[in-house]
């Protein structure tokens, strides 16, 4: 039996997609002790354990954006992800690769993957891997933007290949600290990143329609030290969010920019497919729409865009390769027309039989 899952290695969380069990999701974090640095916890236990008034260790995220930072950490938090499927005679699994990704990265990602178990691995980059998952074909000319929590992909395709792709370092995670900068330059009182977090989630908004909403949140008074209760609301954090958007909308400008003269029809048909736990934001699509002057999408569920469609692409990579341990996005259009084809020729099959 060969067990088909697709991993994206995410820097807020690592998520494991099988196109028939789902999606499973564990923060990518692992406590250590701050002494002899010994692995305390992973996943959801480390962020348990290692945040409160007394942390238990130091947290520490192994990747950003799919770039290791630390081997044996990323070893040990793979393994732990892929442990539920441990039963499996085989495991295929389709990994997203980042676009700033170098070939002795991309090594060293497959090494580990071997260590955690999985015996068969292919790279696909991610900023494809997301149009797939939010439900496009791999042939699509599109313009592709996942906002993650420590960065942002952007990437042209037409037909595609892959024209054009960049790694932003601009993400969720900075519009978490406009929040908490916000908070603490207006009510001196410190909050954490995740109650940062959280007030953007619930009354954050960068375009209008979101409605007047309020948070109550807890925080500590940086003079004196003492815990403080609060409430935030909408119109409390109108504005906050100007410079990290400013810088996102840049970014996404500059990559529109590249785009060849006789590929623009092609590509602005589509627009932009908008993906990523970034994106989330109320009104982001909105915005970008309305500055840039071309049409936004968003999949229902952004945050698992690229998860999803890793494990759809490894439904349609042949059952029998050359080798594996390798990157196969330039293939993933070949590969989908030939599962594409085969298909129709299995349906005109049976209809025969039945007749």
């Amino acid at each position: 039996m060969v067990t088909k899952v697709g991993l994206d290695l995410g820097y807020a969380n690592i998520t494991l997609s099988d196109v028939t069990a789902g999606i499973s999701r564990e923060p990518s974090v692992v406590l250590i002790d701050d002494k002899t640095s010994r692995v305390l916890a992973l996943g959801n236990a480390a962020l348990e354990s290692g945040e409160g008034d007394t942390p238990a260790g130091i947290l520490v995220r192994p990747f950003k954006n799919g770039l290791i930072y630390s081997r044996e950490l990323t070893g040990a938090i793979i393994a732990n992800a892929v442990r539920a499927i441990r039963p499996a005679d085989k495991i295929r699994c389709v990994i997203g690769l980042p676009a700033d990704c170098v070939p002795r990265q991309e090594k060293e990602l497959y090494d580990i993957m071997a260590a955690a178990g999985i015996s068969e691995c292919f790279g696909v980059r991610r900023s494809l891997a997301a149009l797939i998952g939010s439900g496009y074909a791999p042939t699509i000319s599109a313009i592709s933007v996942n906002v993650g929590a420590g960065a942002t992909e952007i990437a042209v395709l037409h037909k595609g290949e892959i024209l054009f792709s960049s790694t932003e370092h601009i993400g969720g995670e900075d519009f978490d600290r406009a929040v908490k900068d916000y908070i603490l330059t207006q009510g001196d009182v410190n909050i954490s990143i995740s109650v940062a977090r959280a007030i953007k989630e619930k009354i954050g908004a960068v375009w209008e329609g979101r409605g007047e909403e309020s948070i109550d949140i807890r925080g500590t008074l940086s003079l004196t030290g003492n815990r403080v209760n609060m409430n935030v609301t909408t119109e409390d954090i109108l504005g906050v969010f100007e410079k990290p958007l400013h810088a996102l909308i840049l970014a996404i400008a500059e990559s529109v920019k590249k785009i060849p003269i006789d590929c623009v029809d092609d590509i602005f048909k589509n627009g932009m497919i908008l993906s990523g736990g970034g994106a989330k934001l109320f009104g982001l699509d909105k915005m970008i729409s309305h500055v840039l002057d071309l049409p936004v999408t968003m999949p229902q569920e952004p945050l698992d865009s690229v998860a999803r469609g890793l494990s759809r692409i490894n439904t349609f990579l042949p059952e029998r390769t050359r080798n594996s341990h390798r990157d196969v996005t330039a293939s993933l259009a070949k590969y989908y027309e030939a599962k594409k084809e085969a298909r129709a020729a299995d349906k005109n099959s049976n209809r025969g039989e039945t007749k």
